[in-house]
C-alpha cells in the first residue's frame, strides 16, 4: 500500500519508595523492598536502554484513552464496540498537562502506578516522519510531498522505525549505530547490543554485530551424537583453525572463534552472578515469554562488572499485536503480559541499585486506526509509548495529545493519527541519554535537523 542522572540519595530513595508503594500489591513487593537498598552500590558511569518491540501495531486507542466527556464521546462513537467502558479504565494523573483527562486500559494496573509515583512516562503520537507534516499538507499532498516509504505497511514501516531513516534505505538501525560510537566506553568480549528477541534491524551497526541469547542465557556448543560420527572437540578445532587461506572461510573462523569465546564469556558471568546470590538470583517474572526475556536482560545488567560492561543495549520482542479480530480479547491479555513483566523488571532494577541507570522503552511499527473494522482495528500510523525508569521525568505525557476522534485535524483517514512527534525525535533522547554527545546524534540519526527538537525532556535533570 503506497500511502495507506544521577539523583541524590535520598531523592532516590524516595522515588524507589514510592515505586514500591505503588506496587505493593506485587508478590515481589515485600521482599525486593528490603533487599534494594542494600544492593545499591556504585554504578559509575553505568546506563542501559532496553526497547521492548511490540510487533504487529500496538492498538494505541485502547491503550491511552481520552474520558473527559466530549473526547470520551468522540472515541466511542469511533470505536462502537471496541470502546472500552470507563468504569474500567485506569485514571492517569498527570503533571504539567492541560488536555483531557486521560486513562489507561484495565490491563495496567500496575505500569499506573509506576506512572503516578513518577517511574513512568507516556509519549503520545510518535511515528514515522520524514518531514514534520500538517493535516493541511496531508489532505492536498502531491508527488513532491515527502512521506515514510509505504506508509501502513508492516514490513516497512518496522523497518523504517527501526532504521530511523524513513525515506531512505539502511543496512544499519539507529541502536546499532550508537552502539558503534559507545562501545568503546566497553571492555568486553560481548557486544554492547544484545538480543533476546531474534536478529533485528535495530541493533545492526556499521562495526557492531548483535549478540544474541535466549531466555536461559546463551547458545553454547553442545556435544553431537555419537552416531553422527561426529566428535565434538575434533569439530571445534576444525572450526577455529586460524590457518585458513580462503577469505570465506576466514571469515566463518572468526565467527566461530567469536561465538565460542563469547558463550564462554556470558556463561562465566552469569555463573559468577549466580554463586554471589543464590541458585536462583533472580524471582521468575510475570508476563509469560516476555517476562522471561526481561528476567535473562535483568541477569546481563546484574553480570554487567564481570562483562566490563559500562553501556548495554537489550532488544526483546513481544508480537502478536495486529489484531484486525478479536480486539478486546486479545489486547487485553497482551496489555496484561507487558504490565507484569515491565513492573516486574522494573522493581529488580531497584533491587540491583541500577533502577536509575536502566531505561525501558516501547516501539512498534506504528498504531491503528481509530474506527472499528467490526472486531478490531486496521493499520495505522502515530502511536503512544511508554518510557519506564528511575531517570524518566514520569507522570508526564510528551509530545502534543491528539484530537481522538474522526475526521479530527490529526485524522489521515478512518482514525489513523498523523504524527506530532518523529521517531527520530523520540530516538534522538533516548540515545543522548545514553551517552550520544550532541555533535554524533546526525550520525545516529541522519535526518533530525529537519525536527525542531533533539531533546523531548522525559529524562530528569
Amino acid at each position: 500500500m503506497s500511502f495507506i542522572h544521577t539523583h541524590a540519595d535520598r531523592r532516590l530513595f524516595l522515588r524507589q519508595s514510592a515505586a514500591l508503594g505503588a506496587l505493593a500489591g506485587s508478590s515481589l513487593a515485600s521482599n525486593l523492598a528490603l533487599i534494594g537498598a542494600a544492593a545499591a552500590q556504585s554504578t559509575s558511569d553505568y546506563r542501559a536502554l532496553v526497547c521492548i518491540n511490540l510487533g504487529g501495531g500496538n492498538d494505541n486507542a485502547n491503550t491511552v484513552v481520552p474520558v473527559s466527556p466530549a473526547e470520551y464521546a468522540a472515541y466511542a462513537a469511533a470505536r462502537q464496540s471496541l470502546a472500552l467502558p470507563t468504569s474500567a479504565l485506569l485514571t492517569l494523573n498527570p503533571t504539567g498537562y492541560s488536555g483531557p483527562t486521560l486513562a489507561l486500559h484495565p490491563s495496567l494496573a500496575r505500569l499506573r502506578g509506576l506512572f503516578n509515583s513518577g517511574q513512568a512516562a507516556v509519549m503520545a503520537n510518535v511515528g514515522t516522519l520524514a518531514h514534520p507534516i500538517t493535516k493541511d499538507q496531508w489532505d492536498k499532498r502531491s508527488p513532491a510531498t515527502q512521506l515514510p516509504y509505504q506508509l501502513f505497511s508492516h514490513s516497512d514501516q518496522s523497518r523504517e522505525w527501526q532504521t530511523g531513516i524513513p525515506d531512505a534505505t539502511s543496512r544499519t538501525g539507529w541502536l546499532g549505530r550508537a552502539g558503534d560510537l559507545l562501545d568503546a566506553l566497553n571492555n568486553s568480549p560481548v557486544s554492547i547490543c544484545m538480543s533476546l528477541g531474534g536478529n533485528n534491524m535495530l541493533q545492526v551497526g556499521n562495526k557492531i554485530v548483535q549478540y544474541q541469547l535466549t531466555t536461559q542465557g546463551p547458545v553454547a556448543l553442545r556435544d553431537l551424537d555419537s552416531p553422527y560420527g561426529i566428535n565434538t572437540p575434533a569439530l571445534r578445532i576444525l572450526m577455529t583453525d586460524n590457518a585458513r587461506t580462503n577469505k570465506m572461510e576466514r571469515e566463518l573462523t572468526a565467527v566461530a572463534r567469536r561465538a565460542i569465546s563469547t558463550e564462554a564469556a556470558v556463561s562465566s558471568a552469569i555463573a559468577s552472578t549466580d554463586a554471589k546470590t543464590g541458585a536462583n538470583p533472580l524471582p521468575t517474572f510475570g508476563g509469560g515469554n516476555l517476562g522471561a526475556q526481561l528476567r535473562m536482560v535483568a541477569r546481563m545488567i546484574a553480570a554487567r562488572k564481570d562483562l566490563g560492561h559500562t553501556r548495554q543495549i537489550f532488544y526483546v520482542s513481544h508480537g502478536g499485536y495486529d489484531m484486525h479480530a478479536d480486539l478486546i480479547t486479545n489486547h487485553a491479555k497482551r496489555l496484561a503480559e507487558i504490565d507484569a513483566a515491565v513492573s516486574d523488571f522494573y522493581l529488580q532494577t531497584v533491587a540491583l541499585g541500577v533502577s536509575d541507570k536502566v531505561t525501558t522503552f516501547t516501539a512498534s511499527e506504528f498504531g491503528r486506526a481509530l474506527q472499528s473494522n467490526g472486531d478490531g482495528s486496521d493499520h495505522g500510523w502515530g502511536a503512544h509509548h511508554f518510557i519506564v525508569g528511575g531517570a524518566v521525568h514520569g507522570q508526564r505525557i510528551f509530545g502534543q495529545w491528539p484530537t481522538v476522534a474522526l475526521k479530527s485535524n490529526d485524522d489521515a483517514g478512518n482514525g489513523r493519527l498523523i504524527p506530532t512527534t518523529a521517531v527520530d525525535q523520540y530516538t534522538a533522547t533516548l540515545a543522548t541519554w545514553l551517552g550520544v554527545g550532541a555533535s554524533q546524534l546526525s550520525t545516529v540519526l541522519p535526518n533530525i535537523g529537519r525536527f525542531a527538537s533533539s531533546d523531548l525532556g522525559f529524562f530528569s535533570a
